[in-house]
């Protein structure tokens, strides 16, 4: 019976091998956008998963309280951790981790890098896994001792051994220290929230920075963790550690905390989003995961009803063999046994080219996203066979069961007596096109809306200064003097100015009070000539005065429009605002509100102060920034560069161009420009194929029908009417249609990525549906012609 099947499913597909070639191309292509959204999403899915026992490991956070709103923060006192370790019993381990960008130079052999340098109390490489290559993987626990990622490695040594090699560590002041390499692990994947190139013990965070952090309550560290042996006393756990909301609140009057909270680490790159001041790695969020997924889905319904629709248009052919297998005794179970047989080979040769497309999709989807490492890996990814296998049964009866009960239903009397015919005219096969057209539609809709968008943003006044500024990442007055002097030294810089914090690059929160009126600020500490540098627009009052500087320093404050508004101030000027019992601040200006968080986040109310750049012990980032000609900006970057690497040799150059806020909103434009643009593409040659098949099987049907036609007269643009009229208003329906539920998923999918962004115009519905309606209208217009100007007596005689 089954050599029967594979015989008769080897004649039929050789039988109609256009058909079955597109289907096979169609739904490879289909199937290849599944596999690139499987492995999108399993990356997403397995954050951290690498890590062993993660779900054993939790992430120390606070909780703070602000007008009855309660956020999560990331980061905890520095001592909490040493107190843990000598007041409560069962915490099994705690340790602190923490990130700095250094210089570092192995000096024999010359090479300089700059690095991830990472500082890490005993118990780290204990509870994460970073399989050991090469010796001790408890080295860190030694003041001089490092151990170092097999990658990073290899940068400074090759294939060389770099095990008891020395490398200088050159931190902010420009000091060096030497760490003895003793330990080589391998390098986490991309997906874990942990990652270093050199890791040192937490004491040397210390020594390097000697910033008093040590014991200090009102120093913050980025990530705390403990490890628990019964994940389950997490709740009992954080409980025991109320003891140390008084000293925490004690010594930060301006942040008070009302409880500490233990984040498991086996979900928690999905929930960091949402966290303040978090420092691990995020999962992907939600556009970069739907996006795919979405993007797949339509493809491969385009795909399947494609098939369908091909499967049953092409069964007119069939119907003799049908009867004859009927009459003979065949069952209907037969039947249907025999059409899957069939659908199950197509599948299958589908299956097997989607996995060649997928090898060259893959890593142009994966270069897409920055960090990302998709691999289809038949070795270890055992998951991989469950969901090709999974994929290629969903498949075959999405395409083939359907098609196979239509087809074996009919009577073998109607069939054998020629008074049966079905195929390409069938309600079924217009209301699948219909379907193919209309996701088609919503696919070439995305593309253009987020073109659009894109353009829109591009050209959106961000009230700020973005083209022409140049900054320069600080850390000491050597930098600061260096780099300044570069800078003036250059005609074709217009203004220069320092910040604490600069626009998009860091600000702290506030929370200040006028009567009886709290509201919460985002603060930036600048000094003068910032607003002006920063083109940042003055509607009233002024700006920071040279010849006022002392008291402007002491006592004012310039703010956005929004904060105007919060007070709901007719008149801003000289109002007075509170920090705390001692500090009181004047309103004496307002500038334009700006997009200081880019697209992603509303527009908060803003407050500048004038503080001058002090560089102290307690060492931290201030800027220098720069506005420059607007036609010489990658000149003068280059120079600065140039200047600073023959004046600082200790550190690689951390200049950057302020619109860098934008390069992620610009990437997320183009990389989901690019995937519907794709969609689009694809589903509309599948669909233009599908056109194809139905109108091609439909002119065969009605050959003798345009013969008569001809030879009574019939004019061939009035039989090509006549033949289309039906398709012009499918596709016109379709349109409509897609639009409309276009407008509804992508405008909520733009909205979930960007609070500010281009809404839909006339242009964005009117494109994809003229689009759709000429193209195919023109393909199916041409096939039409074709077969009209076939010789009537040819076309009387067919059969």
């Amino acid at each position: 019976m089954f050599k029967n099947y594979l015989k008769v499913t080897l004649r039929n597909l050789l039988k109609n091998k256009v058909f079955v070639s597109i289907n096979i191309v169609g739904l490879g292509l289909a199937l290849a956008c599944c596999i690139v959204a499987y492995l999108n999403s399993k990356y997403s899915w397995d954050f951290d998963k690498n890590h062993i026992q993660a779900d054993h490991v939790f992430h120390l956070h606070q909780m703070r309280e602000n007008q009855g709103d309660v956020r999560e923060y990331g980061m905890v006192p520095m001592p909490i951790a040493d107190r843990v370790k000598s007041d409560i019993v069962g915490i099994d381990k705690i340790f602190r981790f923490e990130n700095h960008t250094f210089t570092v130079r192995d000096v024999q052999i010359d090479k300089v890098f700059q690095t991830a340098v990472s500082y890490a109390d005993p118990g780290l490489l204990e509870s994460f896994t970073f399989p050991l290559v090469h010796g001790d993987l408890t080295a860190y626990h030694n003041l001089e001792q490092a151990v170092v990622t097999e990658e990073y490695a290899q940068k400074f040594y090759g294939d060389g051994d770099p095990m008891g090699k020395i490398l200088t560590v050159f931190d902010d002041k420009g000091v060096s220290f030497n760490y003895v390499i003793a330990g080589v692990v391998q390098r986490a994947p991309q997906n874990s929230s942990l990652h270093f190139e050199i890791l040192l013990g937490f004491e040397n965070r210390f020594r390097m920075y000697e910033d008093n952090a040590k014991g200090n309550w009102s120093y913050f560290t980025p990530n705390t963790f403990v490890y628990l042996d019964d994940p389950s006393r997490a709740g009992e756990v954080a409980k025991l550690m109320d003891k140390y909301i008084s000293l925490q609140n004690e010594a930060n009057p301006e942040h008070q905390t009302t409880g500490f909270l233990l984040s498991p680490m086996d979900n928690h790159a999905q929930i960091s989003n949402d966290i303040r001041w978090d420092r691990l790695n995020d999962a992907m969020d939600d556009a970069a995961i739907l996006t795919p997924q979405i993007m797949a889905l339509l493809i491969l319904l385009v795909a399947c009803f494609n098939f369908t629709n091909t499967a049953i248009a092409t069964s007119n052919r069939r119907l003799k063999e049908i009867g004859v297998r009927k009459v003979l005794g065949g069952s209907r179970r037969q039947l249907i046994a025999q059409f899957m047989a069939e659908n199950l080979t197509i599948c299958f040769l589908a299956v097997i080219m989607s996995i060649g497309i997928a090898t060259y999709l893959i890593p142009a989807y994966a270069a897409m996203w920055r960090g990302m490492e998709l691999e289809m890996n038949f070795v270890e990814d055992y998951q991989l066979y469950l969901f090709l296998i999974g994929l290629l049964i969903f498949t075959t009866l999405l395409a083939g069961f359907y098609p196979a009960l239509y087809v074996s239903k009919y009577e073998p009397v109607s069939i054998l007596r020629g008074s049966l015919s079905i195929g390409g005219s069938g309600r079924l096969t217009k209301f699948l096109l219909a379907c193919q057209y209309t996701f088609t539609v919503i696919a070439i809709f995305a593309s253009v809306a987020f073109v659009q968008n894109a353009k829109y943003q591009d050209t959106l006044d961000m009230g700020f200064n973005v083209d022409q500024v140049i900054g320069v990442s600080i850390l000491n007055d050597n930098e600061y003097q260096k780099t300044l002097s570069s800078m003036m030294a250059n005609p074709d810089i217009v203004s220069v100015a320092s910040a604490k914090n600069n626009i998009g690059f860091g600000n702290y929160g506030l929370t200040i009070k006028n009567q009886d009126v709290d509201v919460n600020v985002d603060m930036l500490d600048v000094g003068i000539g910032y607003l002006e540098t920063m083109d940042l627009e003055i509607i009233e009052g002024r700006s920071f005065l040279k010849e006022l500087e002392a008291s402007d320093s002491d006592g004012s404050i310039v703010v956005n429009e929004k904060l105007v508004e919060a007070f709901d101030w007719s008149d801003p000027i000289g109002q007075r605002l509170a920090i705390d019992d001692s500090t009181t601040l004047t309103v004496v200006g307002v500038v334009k509100n700006f997009y200081k968080n880019g697209f992603w986040g509303p527009i908060e109310p803003v407050g500048f102060r004038l503080r001058s750049l002090v560089f102290s012990d307690d060492t931290s980032q201030s800027y220098i920034v720069a506005k420059v000609n607007v036609n010489k900006v990658t000149e003068v970057y280059e120079y600065l560069e140039k200047e600073w690497n023959g004046k600082i040799t200790t550190k690689v150059f951390s200049g950057f161009y302020q619109d860098r806020i934008l390069q992620q909103a610009k990437e997320v434009n183009g990389n989901i420009t690019t995937i519907f643009t794709f969609l689009g593409i694809v589903a509309f040659i599948l669909s233009s194929l599908g056109l194809f098949t139905l109108v091609s099987i439909n002119l065969i049907k009605r050959i003798k029908e345009i013969g008569v036609r001809k030879v009574l007269g019939g004019e061939l643009g009035h039989i090509v009417y006549l033949i289309n009229k039906d398709y012009f208003l499918l596709l016109l329906i379709s349109s409509c249609l897609g639009v409309t539920l276009g407008y509804f998923l992508i405008d909520g999918l733009i909205a979930s990525i960007f609070t500010y962004y281009k809404n839909m115009d006339v242009l964005t519905f009117a494109t994809p549906i003229a689009t759709i309606v000429l193209v195919s209208l023109t393909i199916a217009s041409l096939r039409t012609l074709k077969f009209a100007q076939v010789n009537p007596v040819t076309a009387l005689r067919y059969e």
